[in-house]
């Protein structure tokens, strides 16, 4: 099996993507005091997300250039882990993303931050639940709460 290419810590995308990060990015620059707009609104060009993007970017000493990557993602206030969706293994998108970006965060390795929940990210949880949690591979409230 050839492996797949892996993604760059959190999510990237320029303006004019749309996603559950996208929410995320949304919520992170509300709390960090940047108007996006409506959070489920898209990143267009011209849009108040691509504009709140840039503003977050050069007030924080980054290259302004409006695209989203793993410097941008860092600098941002850590991500509300309210009503986020329950994760397992074979549970695969954005969410897996943040779960792995977490996770490393948090000292535990959970593999390529690829958006895929599978064996390395599943042992990486299971270790980190075992410092107080329930010990099931499962990453529903009480983990993501943890998480956070």
């Amino acid at each position: 099996m050839i492996p797949g290419p892996t993604l760059q810590e959190g999510p990237q995308f320029p303006p004019g993507g749309t996603s559950f990060a996208l929410e995320l990015l949304q919520r992170a620059l509300l709390r960090a005091g940047f108007n996006p707009g409506p959070v489920g609104g898209g990143f267009l060009p011209g849009s108040a997300t691509a504009f709140a993007v840039r503003s977050f970017q050069a007030a924080n000493g980054l290259v302004a250039n409006g695209i989203v990557g793993a410097e941008t993602w860092e600098a941002l206030p850590d991500e509300d882990m309210q009503g986020l969706p329950t994760l397992e293994l074979g549970s695969e998108g954005g969410a897996v993303a943040l779960l792995q970006r977490c996770l490393r965060r948090m000292g535990f390795d959970p593999g390529p931050i690829n958006g895929v929940f599978g064996p390395t990210t599943d042992a990486a949880v299971r270790s980190y639940q075992a410092t107080g949690l329930v010990v099931d591979g499962i990453v529903g409230d009480q983990t993501w709460s943890y998480l956070g």
